[in-house]
């Protein structure tokens, strides 16, 4: 059987650290044929991609998907036209020196990988803590930036950012790309979990207001019972909580903030106990069920 995991960096796979991650631990229990393209600073149209590729290409029986904030965005950073038939062979898995195309991109060997479009955190992009960071600042915060946009389109973008952006308005128009995705695994035959997990988080909401975090404020799903509900998922593939609940597992593990710890230096943000604990409590049983 093969079991697939999509998602951000909470699904991610380190290159470094391997056998790490939730989908190792779950892939162990079941014996299954495992493939990890989680890719870090996803968005979720490149979630939607990976799904595409699990099932179109990978032949996935079964799949596992983080969903991740609807504060990120995508974009064309090579000038070349887009083709929308190539898919997950456009994305570009080159983040930065942790996580790249030749230890990380599932089609790295494929005659038509032509990455083209790269997704990052708008909040990444644009805030860095500071709304007004020249570009050269913002260079030293993520510094392949250069790579991917150069100081016109930077700058382009953060007006955009100021003065047009709506973080709710993004959302529903990715609510709807989720349901598609739930479409296409149905029709497939996919056994499947659907964990929201960060997407109800309104990070950018938080981070441009410079706020501290406040569940009332910066949780969609406080105000909007749309975000609830998820009517388009069965309740048998719902998952709660998602990978990036098991964040607070590690915290009152350890006494204060994880990220500060010699185990926590990896891509998808957690111990390996953090993340064996959620595949063997959270994840592991709910396949149970669709087996």
């Amino acid at each position: 059987m093969k079991f697939v995991v999509c998602g951000c960096s909470w699904s991610s796979r380190d290159p470094n650290f391997p056998a790490t991650e939730h989908g190792h631990f779950i892939a162990e229990h079941f014996g299954w044929e495992y493939h990890n393209i989680a890719r870090v600073g996803c968005d979720n149209f490149g979630i939607r991609l990976q799904i595409d590729y699990a099932i179109d290409v990978l032949k996935a029986d079964y799949i596992l998907v983080n969903w991740t904030t609807a504060c990120r965005v995508v974009w064309n950073h090579k000038g070349k036209k887009y083709s929308p038939t190539l898919g997950l062979k456009q994305l570009d898995y080159s983040v930065d020196k942790f996580f790249d195309n030749d230890r990380c991109h599932p089609a790295k060997d494929d005659p038509d990988f032509d990455p083209t479009i790269i997704a990052q955190s708008i909040t990444g992009l644009v805030t860095f803590g500071n709304l007004m960071s020249t570009y050269e600042e913002a260079n030293e915060e993520w510094p392949e930036l250069h790579w991917h946009m150069n100081k016109e389109q930077f700058y382009a973008f953060r007006q955009y950012y100021l003065n047009l952006y709506d973080d709710d308005l993004e959302a529903h128009k990715q609510y709807f790309l989720m349901e598609s995705a739930v479409s296409k695994m149905q029709r497939h035959n996919v056994k499947f979990l659907f964990a929201p997990n960060t997407f109800n988080y309104m990070q950018s909401v938080q981070l441009s207001n410079d706020e501290e975090w406040d569940h009332e404020k910066h949780e969609r799903n406080v105000f909007d019972e749309l975000y609830n509900d998820w009517s388009f998922v069965p309740k048998e593939n719902l998952l709660y909580p998602g990978i990036a609940f098991a964040l607070q597992w590690d915290n009152e593990r350890l006494g204060g903030d994880s990220a500060d710890q010699p185990d926590h230096d990896n891509c998808h943000h957690l111990s390996s106990w953090a993340q064996e604990k959620w595949a063997t409590e959270v994840a592991v049983p709910r396949f149970k069920v669709l087996l």
